[in-house]
């Protein structure tokens, strides 16, 4: 008879979360320079039971998508044809990997293909979108437990969640940073490509298509070397200004301007072993060297390499790092 009941059970269907999907006017996001729009899709992953226990409290996870990304990617086998993140979830919670959480899909886009989660005088805070607008939002629409809150992202996404953890370690109970983008892990040497930048940019100014990666370096140079009256770009026009500015915007840079703050942050990051380069250095070795940097800072950091590329390991890295975060969320030591 128990052997008849193990079967059955091990058939039972695992428990679903529900998705709920909202849009909200972002305060900081509005009436900016470049005409970004300020009216956000969220979307909402609840927990199976979470409508049955009306008093209940849940901790938030903040998901990040990357570039060219949108929240809805992440769910309904949008994660590369697989399992989408709803299935991940409602799979770690019933096997008690992760308690049951309210997980938010933020939405970053922008009209340069994805805002980097940066504050810009040009394209409007979305730093301050992330880490207030939202939660705000979350915190009165639903029943969220006060100082649970974690991050997470892939790629830009990634990096924006390593971000704005450095930059609120005190609103993050955990961040997780998986394959973050490769030319925002350490710093480079952008005088030796000064050339390349001012030719591609001008390429922009004269409505010829740019590399494709221009847009993103666009994107942040609108935050990092901003200028208001050049209307075509918004940015500056000295490119001795902009290379500069790209060298000290770095995740490794952060953290050492914020390491006695971010101390004790539990931080997971990861990426794989053929990712290519970036500004002419092997990615790997880039990671490498901003893991060795929050290790001489003695952060809290755990890093991992996994075997394959940018995209082609999204399920598994996401498993990985809603693990951790469910690892952290039951040590009351991090509390």
């Amino acid at each position: 008879m128990s052997f008849d009941y193990q079967i059955e059970d091990d058939l039972s269907p695992t428990p679903s979360g529900t998705l709920e999907q909202f849009s909200f006017d972002a305060p900081s996001l509005k009436d900016n320079v470049a005409g970004e729009n300020a009216d956000r899709e969220i979307i909402v992953y609840l927990p199976h039971g979470y409508y049955a226990d009306t008093n209940r409290t849940f901790p938030v996870i903040y998901v990040l998508h990357g570039y060219e990304g949108e929240p809805s990617a992440w769910f309904d086998e949008g994660l590369n044809d697989e399992a989408g993140l709803d299935d991940i979830l409602d799979e770690l919670i019933d096997e008690g990997d992760l308690e049951p959480s309210i997980v938010v899909a933020v939405d970053g886009r922008s009209s340069l293909n994805g805002s980097w989660y940066i504050n810009s005088p040009i394209s409007g805070n979305f730093l301050d979108y992330l880490t207030t607008d939202i939660v705000k939002e979350i915190d009165i629409r639903y029943r969220t437990q006060p100082g649970k809150i974690a991050i997470m992202g892939h790629s830009m996404g990634g990096f924006g969640a390593m971000m704005a953890a450095f930059e609120f370690p005190e609103r993050y109970r955990t961040c997780v940073g998986l394959s973050p983008a490769g030319m925002m892990m350490k710093r480079h040497d952008y005088q030796r490509h000064s050339d390349f930048f001012e030719q591609e940019l001008a390429k922009l100014t004269r409505g010829s298509e740019p590399e494709w990666f221009i847009y993103a370096y666009l994107t942040i140079l609108r935050a990092i070397a901003p200028d208001a009256e050049n209307p075509l770009l918004y940015i500056s026009k000295d490119i001795n200004q902009i290379v500069a500015a790209l060298e000290s915007f770095q995740l490794s840079e952060m953290a050492i301007n914020r390491a006695e703050k971010i101390a004790d942050l539990p931080i997971y990051t990861e990426i794989g072993d053929n990712e290519g380069e970036s500004v002419g250095e092997p990615i790997l070795a880039n990671f490498s060297a901003m893991i060795e940097t929050f290790e001489t800072l003695q952060l809290n950091v755990t890093s991992h390499i996994f075997s394959g590329g940018h995209t082609d390991k999204v399920i598994e890295q996401i498993y990985r790092g809603l693990r951790f975060i469910g690892g952290v969320f039951r040590d009351k030591s991090s509390v």
